[in-house]
């Protein structure tokens, strides 16, 4: 679905690297720990036993974020998961408007359903 949070696209968020946070490794756009945490994301949603075991990632991390960032970033990322995949089952999460503007008056009758 394209969503994005009109909040952060008013704070600058540009539209060709919404499209591309995706190719996040690739197109430069990216801090180091900015890449570290899509990455914790992509393999938590897809292999999270495989990133438990992987020393030499967790030693990036580790150099690039405390302890209680980590727990709040592996918090996060669980929590919005969790919610996603309860929004589906109880097929409700198409019910909720979603702004596709970075300024929500300009359509804000706007819904997405997916």
């Amino acid at each position: 679905m394209d969503t994005r949070s009109a909040s952060a696209m008013q704070q600058g968020l540009e539209e060709d690297l919404y499209h591309r946070v995706s190719e996040y490794e690739e197109i430069g756009a990216f801090t180091v720990p900015e890449k570290l945490a899509a990455e914790m994301a992509e393999r938590f949603v897809f292999d999270h036993v495989a990133l438990k075991d992987d020393e030499e990632y967790w030693e990036k991390v580790k150099e690039n974020f405390t302890d209680q960032q980590i727990l709040e970033l592996l918090a996060l990322i669980g929590f919005c998961l969790g919610m996603g995949r309860l929004l589906a089952v109880l097929d409700i999460a198409n019910d909720c408007p979603v702004n596709r503007t970075a300024d929500p008056d300009k359509d804000p009758t706007h819904y997405v359903h997916g």
